[in-house]
């Protein structure tokens, strides 16, 4: 028989592991589940999840497939067809419209050729074609004359010269890198996290426990499909969640994160010569200081104010505000074959919904405005198929309201090859070199130019589109323009031709 003594201390033993076993397992749960977590540590978990959700739906709208980044490096042909469906109106000669474009581009040897066509019911009404080779551009117009119209990359600055044009020129780059710009605006993942943890924490500390409720087993809908959640809700007056505002902004007025962004942005812009009248970062604390004094002017009232969040399988996928003003909705849902953002703004009769969807390989992005029973959406979609080593692409704008649609269609097809069948060469073909001309021949040439172009847009104008046309869809589509503008913009553009 074991001495009691012994058996005593295993039986210490026993009870230690047990609890040892326990507490690991609950470290466990606790970490990786939301048991034992109070309602207002999972409000903030899951509404700091909104800034992974956002991130994750930008990511995907940058994202290339690896067909279109392998076209850095390859040599490929490529066919667009564009076009323009009016309704109700079948009548208006937008509708017989169409642009082509077939182009041969090898972007690593700095060669591009573009023959762009303007057709009329499958008829060639107007052509012109671009070719580069290496540092040379050329211009031509078919149906005009047979020469290309070329320079030199190096000579582009004497030809801007002789063309009066150096001076408003000369601070210009040579191209503008939008990857750069674009690139300055992104968040990495700890900048992400810090922004999370930030402004949660913000939310949590200045706000009582007793403030956030939990609802279970509730079942909402998200673009039409039934989503069964857990919500966690925070309950303020009016002038408490303005409180709580307050602090978020004068933490964002001086947030270096964000402020940073903004001077880079700002460096990047200075040297394309754009911005250098204004300073973002001055711009966006002002504008920060403009809203905290509106409600610091207002904040005043013991209205009920909801922020509530719903998780699914410990996902963020809807983030709610109510107040008594107005409702700002924000739903997420990630499936295999499908990613679904919507951002919605109601007041009264009024809502704006900004709505993001993949579906397989096609991605749409749409806005849509509704007051009262007018409804405005604007809306663009890109599809793209890869087979080997040809893909197609499917691009659609539309705008759309009560009573009218406007729909741009793009359709591209483009092949990796290895060699072009009829590549061409400038050097092979007639050209007039501009910047080699002298000053009074350059004009005379210029003015034969421009004199050829305008009699043929003229015979466009006249023959195939009618003004009054083209004005029924800028209106339409909200480009407000009547026909006294029109012909200031025209008067412009002769008066800016004739300095030539």
């Amino acid at each position: 028989m074991i001495p009691r003594k012994k058996r005593r201390m295993i039986m210490i033993g026993i009870i230690l592991l047990i609890l040892l076993i326990l507490a690991i397992a609950f470290i466990i749960i606790y970490m990786n589940t939301d048991m034992f977590k109070s309602s207002q540590t999972l409000f903030t978990k899951y509404m700091g999840k909104n800034v992974e959700n956002l991130s994750n739906v930008y990511s995907e709208l940058e994202e290339k497939s690896e067909y279109d980044n392998s076209l850095e490096q390859s040599k490929y042909t490529k066919k667009t067809k564009a076009k323009i469906e009016y309704t109700p109106n079948k009548e208006n000669a937008i509708n017989e419209l169409s642009l082509e474009i077939n182009g041969q581009v090898d972007k690593s040897n700095q060669y591009s050729y573009q023959e762009i066509n303007l057709l009329k019911n499958e008829e060639k009404i107007a052509e012109v074609e671009y070719l580069q080779n290496e540092n040379i551009y050329g211009l031509r117009f078919p149906d005009l004359f047979k020469q290309y119209l070329v320079t030199e990359e190096e000579n582009m600055p004497r030809l801007l010269e002789k063309l009066g044009m150096a001076e408003e020129m000369q601070n210009l780059p040579d191209t503008i890198e939008l990857d750069t710009i674009k690139e300055t605006l992104e968040f990495s993942a700890e900048e992400l996290q810090t922004i999370k943890n930030k402004y949660s924490n913000i939310i949590s500390s200045n706000v009582s426990k007793d403030n956030f409720t939990k609802g279970s087993n509730q079942t909402i809908q998200i673009n039409g499909k039934n989503i069964n959640v857990n919500s966690y809700t925070l309950t303020l007056t009016k002038e408490q969640m303005n409180n709580v505002y307050l602090k978020i902004l004068e933490e964002m007025k001086q947030d270096e994160i964000f402020l940073n962004k903004l001077s880079n942005l700002q460096e990047e812009l200075s040297a394309y010569q754009v911005g250098k009248s204004s300073n973002l970062k001055e711009q966006f604390v002002e504008k920060i200081e403009e809203t905290i004094d509106n409600i610091t002017k207002n904040n005043i009232g013991q209205e009920e104010a909801k922020i509530t969040v719903y998780e699914n399988y410990h996902k963020t996928v809807r983030m709610e505000l109510q107040n008594p003003d107005y409702k700002i909705t924000l739903d997420f849902l990630s499936l295999i074959e499908e990613n679904y953002m919507q951002l919605s703004y109601q007041k009264n009769d009024y809502e704006t919904q900004i709505t993001y969807k993949r579906e397989n390989q096609k991605k749409t992005v749409s806005l849509q405005k509704t007051e009262g029973e007018e409804t405005v959406k604007y809306s663009l979609s890109n599809m793209q198929k890869v087979d080997g080593e040809k893909a197609n692409k499917n691009i659609v704008a539309t705008y759309e309201d009560n009573a009218n649609k406007v729909e741009a269609t793009i359709e591209q097809e483009t092949n990796l090859v290895n060699d072009f069948e009829d590549k061409l060469d400038l050097e092979e073909k007639k050209t007039i070199e501009l910047s080699e001309l002298e000053e009074e021949k350059l004009q005379s040439v210029l003015q034969q130019v421009t004199e050829k172009i305008n009699k043929k847009l003229e015979e466009i104008m006249t023959n195939d589109i009618k003004q009054e046309d083209i004005l029924e869809v800028l209106k339409v589509v909200g480009i407000k323009q009547d026909k006294e503008e029109i012909e200031n913009n025209r008067r412009n553009y002769t008066n800016t031709k004739k300095s030539f």
